[in-house]
């Protein structure tokens, strides 16, 4: 597993694969201009893997991280607002929106288990937050940061209340940021369960599924391309023009919210650094060895 990966470079090959020039544009623009957000994702991980934390510190992680995925929810009811478009449209116009319904619902598959056996992501995430905190404390709301929750309700808001265009770009821009941040969340989760903690194998490899599963197969790749087509589709049905204003302004609010997220956890690692001897502190720069 390569570590040295940037998120924009995960990325950008998948970004290559969209039919729409103007859209691939719109993507790079939006990650270029949000640099500096994309450094404080970077950084996070980057930072995990260098010491063992306080459980305080490893709970808001994990609650908070939750909040920024697993939107389920919002995915169906951005469904349900096309379908019931579809069902007010004309024949032609009918198909192309339900099969925007369908592709949109296609990206929660995995999510809720079909085809493995029932088992969630949700079941999932548990696994790789209890395995980090020691127990299921986590999911307490005061663990929960403030900007993380903000961000939850911007997404539902906007896939369920906001025109249907803003919901398709956030659902889509979801699925290609987190084939980003998995890839590179993949080692660093992974060195971190085994420098930090008394895990066997066996229970890393558990602890770390959440995360490998959506690596492997480019699964999050694959959810990013399905909702372009869930776009191509809505827009063709409503006659309207792909909007790269409105797109751009998704995008780059999708990462300096996301940006502030991580740049808080980031911030209390350091905190808590600066708290211990520098005997600690020497081993933590050094990654624990």
């Amino acid at each position: 597993m390569d570590s040295t990966k940037s998120l924009t470079s995960v990325v950008d090959p998948v970004i290559s694969l969209v039919p729409s020039p103007e859209l691939r544009d719109t993507l790079r623009q939006s990650f270029s201009e949000e640099q500096a957000a994309v450094k404080s994702i970077e950084e996070f991980f980057r930072t995990l893997p260098a010491s063992t934390w306080s459980k305080e510190l490893l709970s808001t992680f994990a609650c908070s991280w939750k909040a920024t995925h697993l939107k389920m929810l919002a995915i169906y009811g951005l469904s349900c607002r096309l379908q019931r478009a579809a069902d007010g449209a004309g024949d032609r116009e009918r198909a192309d929106l339900y099969l925007a319904a369908a592709r949109n619902a296609a990206t929660s598959y995995e999510d809720l288990g079909l085809d493995f056996d029932g088992h969630t992501h949700a079941e999932l995430y548990e696994d790789f937050a209890e395995a980090l905190t020691g127990g299921d404390l986590w999911q307490l709301r005061k663990y929960r940061l403030p900007e993380a929750q903000q961000f939850s309700k911007w997404i539902y808001r906007n896939m369920v209340v906001e025109p249907i265009a803003e919901g398709l770009l956030t659902n889509m821009f979801s699925e290609i940021y987190n084939h980003g941040e998995y890839t590179i969340a993949l080692p660093e989760a992974t060195a971190y369960f085994q420098q930090q903690t008394p895990l066997k194998e066996y229970d890393r490899r558990k602890a770390i599924t959440y995360i490998a599963a959506h690596v492997e197969d480019e699964v999050e790749a694959a959810h990013f391309l399905v909702v372009v087509e869930a776009l191509d589709r809505y827009l063709a049905a409503s006659k309207t023009q792909f909007d790269s204003q409105r797109a751009s302004s998704v995008f780059r609010t999708y990462l300096r919210s996301l940006g502030a997220v991580m740049q808080k956890l980031t911030g209390m690692m350091r905190t808590e650094l600066a708290g211990r001897p520098a005997r600690s502190k020497a081993k933590a720069a050094t990654g624990g060895a």
